[in-house]
């Protein structure tokens, strides 16, 4: 049975291999071919010199902020899958339903003795672009492993949803293991939530444009924890509470 672990494996290979060719375009009509998603590895959704500021403490609160907000930018992971890629094959025939115009990659390569064929798709409607990347093992059909939409008004709204697949099966079916929104606000906050397709985890985020924030944990539905932190990410609050929506225990940190 084939792992999101090997397929994730394989996805960042190929990218590996092929070099990216992408720009930016700042005129007011954009080219498909140009469409870019806001963030990437270099610039990810939280600044990772404020989470590297709260890991630098010996704080436990600062620890578990940062690592939460590490959480959010391994979305920053999977944003270099959505370049595209120098030698692989171009068309405008979507896979499946796109929705609008679209503009189609595929590339195969072998690893480990197995053909993995990839297809990257933009897909572009009159309020947003769309991003998919769909992958086959030894000649299967298409499965998708990573959706995304961004809006293409100034203030960014943004959503992403993480797939997973079992190729060994008869009957193949795909399911959302990760789910991504955000949301860039007018006065330079960011609103950014991570949830699993279960219930069981959601993490919400409010980034204010001086970077100093706050953060809530809920599990399977109750919230398990709240914190704030300042700009610099050195102070904050915090608070735990129980599965009745008591708090259990708060105050500032550090302590």
């Amino acid at each position: 049975m084939k792992t999101i672990q090997k397929l994730t494996f394989a996805l960042i290979i190929f990218s590996l291999i092929f070099s990216i060719s992408c720009s930016k375009d700042d005129d007011a009509t954009i080219e498909i071919i140009d469409v870019e998603f806001s963030f990437d590895a270099t610039n990810p959704p939280i600044s990772q010199t404020l989470i590297n500021n709260l890991l630098a403490t010996t704080d436990a609160n600062a620890s578990l902020i940062g690592s939460q907000l590490s959480v959010a930018n391994l979305m920053s992971v999977w944003f270099y899958l959505f370049d595209q890629p120098e030698g692989a094959a171009q068309s405008n025939v979507p896979v499946g339903t796109c929705g609008g115009n679209a503009l189609v990659y595929t590339y195969t390569m072998s690893e480990q003795g197995e053909i993995f064929s990839v297809a990257f798709q933009i897909c572009e409607t009159s309020s947003k672009y769309t991003f998919q990347i769909f992958f086959s093992e030894n000649g299967s059909p298409f499965e998708l492993f990573l959706y995304a939409e961004e809006s293409k008004t100034e203030l960014k709204q943004g959503y992403m949803e993480l797939y997973t697949s079992d190729l060994s099966e008869s009957s193949i079916s795909s399911n959302v293991i990760l789910k991504y929104t955000w949301n860039e606000n007018a006065d330079g906050s960011f609103d950014f939530v991570v949830e699993d397709s279960e219930g069981d985890f959601k993490l919400t985020i409010e980034l204010g444009a001086d970077e100093s924030g706050s953060m809530e944990i809920e599990q399977s539905g109750s919230i398990y924890y709240q914190a704030t932190w300042n700009s610099t990410g050195t102070a904050g609050t915090y608070a735990y509470y129980d599965s009745e929506g008591n708090v259990t225990d708060s105050g500032n940190w550090p302590s």
